[in-house]
Order: C-alpha cells, then structure tokens, then sequence
C-alpha cells in the first residue's frame, strides 16, 4: 500500500473552496489536490482528506 503524506493546504477565498495536496512518500513527484471543507481546520485535515479520497475512490469505482 502507498504511504501518502499531506504536503500543503490551500485556501482559495475567490472560489470559497479548500485544496489539500498529498504526496507519495516514495515519489514525491507524485501528487494529488483534492477539495476539502472550506472551514476545514488543521485538527481534522487527515480525517477530511481520508474522506476526500475515499470519495474519489468510490467515483473511479463507478465508473469503471
């Protein structure tokens, strides 16, 4: 299994939208950004970004 490691947070206050971009530790040339909550804090970053990804997760399986 992949080991991801959370990289950055970003705000976008144009949008109102939240990024958090996670890295693969063992190649870091790998990326992903995925939408967080907007209010999201730093606290509840992991939890938010494990729900984000399991929801892309479930969005590939669908459309296979």
């Amino acid at each position: 299994m992949a080991m991801l490691k959370i990289e950055d947070l970003s705000r976008d206050v144009l949008r109102n939208r939240t990024y958090v971009t996670i890295v693969w530790k063992d190649d870091p040339e790998k990326q992903l950004s995925l939408p967080v909550p907007l209010d999201c804090t730093v606290d509840a970053l992991r939890a938010e970004t494990e729900k984000a990804l399991q929801a892309l997760i479930r969005e590939l399986h669908l459309q296979r």
